[in-house]
């Protein structure tokens, strides 16, 4: 199944309506790609918003918004919490050639709880937005339609629509000892369907969805497990028959971010957990793969080696090419595969970018957009953050651009809408890239 290939029921019908394309999180792009030919070059038009710059989604042709949230201070690190002052969000239409502002919501409360939450644009026209511990519904003229408080006084991580168009929503568990908590709204009034659904244990990272003949499950992962949820009509339950995982005996691990799906397999990356969390962990930066019929079924990938890995995001996996491309964003060093079968794969290519954006691929083209920002986890200031585009099968560079910022430290890319795409910083620099 392929999410770019789908009309994705509950979404709205565009190229990008969440982030990630997809709920499967296959980063894959539908419509026609950069198209890098010998001459040209690739440029950029930045703008600072003066906050948390989170992840752009297009709506109808030409639409195009950009979630901000309130800015970290010099010393802050994230997830902070400031009760008072700024640390509300915000929802805006922007101009998708200048990137200027031509709709702007309210101020969007977040609780105090300083996160990059998530937007996505539902098949009802309406966009949705989880900032802090709040979930919003607005129009397209960025007016709030309706507001709810979630049950975790903690900022939420993640945001997806159900076939049945409700939404589904997690906490994001970074505390030791923290309940995952899924809650589940009604997308008109976000009026809550049920109790929330309880993980005993903190599941960090993002979740997955996959939509298929037997069902509707979400993948969610622990500091060691990844767990499989039935989602029907609203109700979320355990799948006993699949639970995975991802512990390499004798190692330092540290938690995982989100799962992608595909090749009938889920995939994940280790070592997401952030140093001022609990301290960096020793191991060095690997990927999973667990077949989705049986979750013993496992493959781990281990060839960029280096000690005391750390990375912001999930690995990419073309499902089409069969390529898996991993990082460690705290070391450097990008590294694409191809899996030829369980147990399988061939190194395909190596670089040594530092990569923190969540990838993106144009299926068409086989343009890879990802990002090479030496200064990015230093802590060094700076502007020197670039994107790049190399092709998927050989890692040859076709372009790269400035982000106007030193990384995008984990946020999000979206495509444009004419041989350009979009980047989001947490610095605050949102980015146009094109071809000059």
């Amino acid at each position: 199944m392929l999410d770019y290939r789908e009309r994705l029921s509950g979404y709205y019908p565009s190229v990008w309506p969440l982030e990630c394309g997809g709920p499967r999180r296959q980063k894959l792009v539908g419509s026609t790609g950069i198209d890098l030919r010998p001459g040209e070059r690739l440029t950029s038009t930045t703008r600072d918003m003066g906050g948390w710059a989170v992840m752009m989604v297009q709506r109808a042709a030409g639409e195009l918004f950009v979630q901000g949230g309130a800015g970290l201070y010099d010393g802050e690190l994230p997830p902070h919490y400031r009760a008072d002052g700024d640390n509300a969000g915000w929802l805006e239409r922007i101009d998708p050639v200048t990137l200027e502002t031509l709709a702007r919501s309210a101020p969007l409360p977040s609780g105090g709880h300083l996160w990059c939450g998530a937007v996505v644009v539902h098949e009802n026209g309406d966009l949705y937005v989880v900032n802090g511990r709040f979930c919003y519904r607005l129009n397209a003229d960025c007016e709030v339609l309706a507001r709810r408080e979630l049950p975790v006084d903690g900022p939420y991580n993640g945001l997806l629509v159900m076939l049945d168009g409700n939404l589904v929503m997690k906490n994001l568990g970074y505390t030791v000892g923290e309940p995952c908590r899924f809650s589940v709204l009604e997308p008109e009034g976000l009026e809550p369907i049920g109790d929330s659904f309880v993980i005993d244990v903190p599941c960090m990272g993002r979740f997955s969805s996959d939509r298929s003949e037997v069902g509707e499950f979400i993948y969610t992962s622990s500091a060691s497990e990844l767990y499989r949820l039935r989602y029907d009509g609203g109700v979320l339950s355990f799948d006993p028959t699949w639970r995975a995982s991802y512990a390499v005996d004798g190692e330092d691990q540290s938690d995982g971010w989100d799962t992608c799906i595909g090749s009938d397999s889920v995939w994940m990356m280790d070592m997401g957990r952030p140093p001022n969390w609990r301290g960096l962990a020793s191991a060095p930066q690997r990927a999973f793969r667990f077949s989705k019929d049986t979750a013993a079924d496992r493959d781990v990938i281990d060839v960029l080696g280096k000690q005391n890995a750390w990375s912001c995001g999930p690995p990419l996996y073309d499902p089409e090419r069969r390529i898996l491309v991993l990082y460690d964003g705290m070391n450097g060093g990008v590294a694409a595969l191809r899996y030829e079968e369980p147990g399988s794969f061939e190194l395909l290519w190596r670089n040594e970018f530092r990569n923190t954006v969540q990838m993106m691929l144009y299926a068409d083209t086989g343009e890879l957009v990802l990002e090479d920002s030496p200064a990015a986890l230093l802590g060094l200031r700076g502007d020197n953050g670039e994107a790049v585009v190399v092709d998927i099968e050989t890692g040859r560079e076709r372009g790269r651009a400035s982000l106007g910022a030193r990384g995008t430290l984990g946020m999000f890319l979206c495509p444009g809408f004419e041989r350009d795409f979009y980047v989001a910083t947490m610095p605050g620099v949102i980015a146009r890239v094109f071809v000059a």
